[in-house]
């Protein structure tokens, strides 16, 4: 068997695909701008999303239920959190505060809840809580209830990868130090041979 072969049938009977990784600039979260601010970086791989791991990385701001946070591709938008704490679509959310390293994945392992739950942590606390950083599943708005990422992130990872952050109140402040997006996915039949099979054991790699 030839060695594209091989990795080929390697790759048809494996859950696991290469894993890569990337990382995007921070910046300053503007105050009360729903319209936001957001950091981008090009995927140059080829293929189909296997699994996706995000983290906002040194990320600041008091009042975590004024924040929505995204992240989007050729594909489709996935939420990691909007609002969090709030029950309306208006509602100021939780007051709970965040200082530190936050990711997000649709598998775990979680911590520091064994839930999960983005808004289970910040519930935790009051006005002067920070939330811890670890790793928690996406949440969308009003229930904070699981939101799988891959739903709608899935198909070619290919091309550019967007994260944004919009602070939809007034009266706080805050920033993200850097991101980075861990990527697990499928080459592309064309793609097996650029890989090489040095090359996928290089990419088989986790954060």
């Amino acid at each position: 068997m030839s060695a594209l072969a091989a990795l080929a049938a390697a790759v048809a009977t494996s859950s696991l695909g290469p894993v890569v990784n990337y990382s995007g600039a921070g910046f300053t979260i503007p105050d009360n701008s729903p319209a936001g601010v957001s950091s981008s970086i090009n995927v140059g791989e080829v293929g189909n999303l296997v699994s996706v791991k995000v983290t906002l990385k040194g990320l600041t701001h008091t009042w975590v239920g004024d924040l929505i946070v995204t992240l989007q591709n050729s594909n489709g938008t996935a939420t990691l959190f909007h609002r969090t704490g709030s029950t309306t679509t208006t509602g100021v959310g939780d007051s709970s505060n965040l200082n530190g390293d936050y990711t997000f994945s649709d598998t775990g392992p979680y911590s520091p809840q064994a839930t999960g739950s983005f808004w289970t942590e910040a519930a935790a606390g009051g006005d002067t809580y920070v939330m811890r950083s670890g790793t928690y599943y996406a949440s969308g708005a009003l229930s904070g209830a699981q939101v799988l990422m891959f739903n709608s992130l899935q198909g070619n990872v290919n091309g550019t990868w967007t994260l944004k952050i919009s602070d939809n109140a007034g009266a706080d402040l805050g920033s993200l130090g850097a991101w980075n997006v861990q990527i697990e996915y499928i080459p592309a039949p064309g793609a097996l041979a650029l890989l090489g099979l040095a090359g996928l054991a290089g990419r088989r790699r986790r954060a």
